[in-house]
Order: structure tokens, then sequence, then C-alpha cells
């Protein structure tokens, strides 16, 4: 069975983590339709019209996201506590390897379900689960089956494992927790939610470790960088402070620390200069209302149609679309393609309303197309600052309460509003007269 899970003659070249060791049943994920079709996705959507580098794609991401979620998951099976040793599959052992591969496949399947230009109109057009439905359709068709077919079939799995469905955790392990009991009602085992975590994990999740790193390498955003080796070598596997000690959770050792505060660091600068740009921001706005009146959910009725819509035939259909005045969204696509005539982004002050957007579009006689608002939930950073830490190995205390600088890191402005080059100085007025 080691020599099963473990053997691995394949190797992919990354520009962030070097050389990608992969197995056959990966290479088989790797060189599938759904998979390869991620090489037509930025990851960044539509932002290299800002920042020229950020041509990356879904594709190196997600053999990334795989590469460090196997890190990850080596190291918090590694250095196991005393107090968690019975919960933690041994190294070599059946359950540890079956997990490992689980992981592996779920990081490599987790982007499978994005739209093109990846979030860009992922919001309005596929909720209420954005992409991770999707996702899900995409593991269960044809396009898929053989390589399933293949990994049912390896002697290992029929010989040590077969009361599980390996393709249901992987599917479970992909999604994530909250999403899977929203879309199969179905629960997560402790252990199941450790592995989860270390790929969705909303702090120290290898999805977000790497799309960080990554974005501000191809951007040249360098705010974005942090000692992630540093934080990956202090991951461990902890009793929960706030479920009980029989509740595990990921959380760091203490030397940790400083690894952490650099990474939400790394995240509030990477929104400010780079997610939340208003630059990028207008583009996005131009490009997704394009895409809402061109591209809309019901045109996607099967897996097929989903795959078959990548960015160049976006690109292809903006194109076009620029060009000729009678093709809906003519507008939108002159200002991407042709930078002409181009809304102007801008965050607005804390506690505006949407009635005080609506009071001044209806009082300066905006029309609706003109000026549009967006309101979004504010996130709230210190709710996700429970993770557990290890105090000189042994107290286990709330990250909130051993570090100051993580509960001073503010929020991101989360509402926004898009103007045309007639009405900007007339808001910009507005919003600067404004007292609230």
């Amino acid at each position: 069975m080691v020599k099963d899970f473990l053997h691995s003659d394949k190797k992919i070249f990354d520009s962030l983590h070097g050389f990608i060791p992969f197995d056959e049943f990966e290479k088989e994920l790797i060189d599938s339709l759904p998979f390869q079709r991620l090489h037509y996705i930025h990851q960044l959507g539509i932002s290299y019209l800002v920042y020229p580098g950020a041509n990356h794609t879904r594709f190196e991401h997600s053999i990334g996201v795989m590469a460090l979620a196997t890190q990850m998951f080596d190291k918090i099976c590694k250095s196991v506590r005393p107090d968690v040793f019975h919960f933690v599959p041994r190294k070599g052992s059946s359950d540890y390897l079956y997990w490992r591969r689980v992981l592996r496949m779920a990081a490599l399947c987790h982007d499978l379900g994005h739209l093109p230009f990846s979030h860009v109109e992922e919001n309005s057009l596929l909720e209420p689960h954005g992409h991770k439905n999707w996702t899900l359709s995409i593991i269960d068709s044809p396009h898929l089956q053989i390589v399933w077919d293949k990994l049912r079939k390896a002697p290992s799995y029929l010989e040590d494992l077969i009361e599980r469905d390996i393709i249901q955790d992987i599917k479970k392990i992909t999604v994530g927790e909250a999403k899977w009991k929203a879309l199969q009602h179905g629960t997560f085992s402790p252990w199941e939610r450790i592995v989860s975590e270390i790929l969705t994990g909303d702090f120290f999740g290898a999805d977000r470790i790497d799309y960080l790193l990554r974005d501000a390498k191809s951007t040249g955003v360098t705010y974005g960088l942090f000692d992630y080796h540093q934080l990956i070598e202090t991951l461990r596997i902890l009793p929960s402070v706030d479920r009980g000690a029989d509740e595990m959770q990921l959380g760091i050792d203490e030397n940790g620390l400083e690894s952490c505060e650099a990474l939400l660091l790394a995240r509030h600068f990477m929104h400010r200069r780079v997610y939340h740009y208003s630059s990028v921001k207008a583009y996005n706005f131009h490009l997704r209302r394009y895409m809402a009146e061109n591209f809309p959910v019901t045109s996607l009725k099967s897996v097929d149609d989903f795959l078959n819509l990548s960015d160049p035939d976006i690109i292809c259909a903006l194109n076009r679309a620029a060009k000729d005045p009678k093709i809906k969204g003519h507008e939108d696509a002159k200002c991407v393609f042709f930078r002409q005539h181009r809304f102007r982004a801008i965050d607005l002050p804390e506690g505006m309303t949407e009635k005080d957007i609506t009071d001044f579009k209806n009082k300066n006689h905006i029309p609706d197309r003109d000026l549009v608002a967006e309101f979004q939930k504010e996130a709230r950073t210190g709710e996700k600052l429970n993770f557990p830490v290890s105090k000189r190995h042994v107290i286990i205390q709330k990250a909130r309460n051993c570090s100051d600088l993580l509960l001073k890191v503010p929020e991101m402005k989360t509402n926004w509003v898009y103007v045309s080059p007639e009405y900007d100085l007339i808001l910009i007025n507005f919003l600067e007269s404004w007292n609230g």
C-alpha cells in the first residue's frame, strides 16, 4: 500500500513551490478536460488590465494548493501532542495514506466549478452556493468517471479501506463542512473537519495561503508575501478552547504567532492594493455587468455547457460587442476593451446606507445605469481569530488573547459605488460633504 500511495514518478515545475510531484492517479485528473480548462481561467479575473503580471491561472493555483496541503497534512501528522495522539492516524498507516490521497485529490478539484474570470460574476450568477455546486456536478460527471474508476480499482483501496467511499470523501473535503451541509445535508466527523480545514480553512487553509502568495508574486505587490514555511512548521492539531477538550481544531504552536500576524496583514494589504483596488473594481464592474446580460446562468444547462465556457470565449465576445453598438452590453464591453468612458469605483464612507445613495440619485436625476451601489455584509475579522494557540507547548489559548496585532488589523470596506464620468464629480462632492 505504501508503494501504491507514495509512488510519484512525475513532477511539474511551479514558479512558487518549485518541483511538485504527482502520481498516476493525480496525472489522470490533471490531464482531464475539467482540469485542463483551468488553464483558461484567470486567477485574478480581469486584474491584468491594471497589473500586467496577473496572468496566472486556476490551473497552477490548484497544483500549488495540492503541494501546500500535502506539506500541512504531513506536518500535523508528524508533530502530535500526547493529548491528541489517539486522534491522528499514524504515518504510513492505511488511514494516513488514504486521507493524504483524499486531500490531494480534493485540492486539485476545489476550483473546477469556477466561471470565466473566476469570482467576477459568480456572486450573482451562482448564488447562493457560488462555484461549489458546479464543482460537485463536475466531480460526478462522466468527464471524471475514468479517474474515479481507476482510483477505486487501486489494490490498496480494495484491500484496506473498502468500507469508505473515496469519491464521497473527496467531494466533502473539496467543498468544506459549511457548504457540504448546505448542499448535501451531510455531516462531518471530527477528523474530516480537520482534513477539510487544511484545504478550505478561513485562516490556515492551503487555498488561501497559495492564492495570497501567488497573487502577490504575479502582481509584484510584495505586501502579500509572508513566512508560510514557519506557519506550516508550527501547525498543530489542538484541543478546542470553545468546543471542549474532546473537539479538535487546527491551531499553531506559539512560535507561529508572528507568521499568523504576517498572513493577516498580507491579506489586508492585498485587499487594499489588488482585490479592492479602485481600478480593478471598476473593470470588474463592467465585465460583471456585461456577463450578466450576455451569459446568464440559465444558459448553463449541463456540465458540458459549463465546461465549454472559459475566459477566451468571453474575451472574443467582448471584442465583438465593443465594436458593435447593436450587441447587448456594448457600452460595458467598450469600457473594458477600449478603456473608453470607464466608470469610477469609490468605496463608501462607513455608515452610508442604500437610502442615502438612492436619495442622492433621485435628487440629481441620475439614471440607474450611471450610478450603481453595492452593499455587502461586513466581514468580522475578530470572529476568525478563535483558533487555538499552544503556549509553552501545554497551555491552550485563543489566538485573540495571544496577539494584540491580530485584533488591530482593520476590517475591509465592502460597500462600493460605481459612477459614470458624467456624474463622478457630483458624487465626490456629495461624499466629501456627507457627515453621516
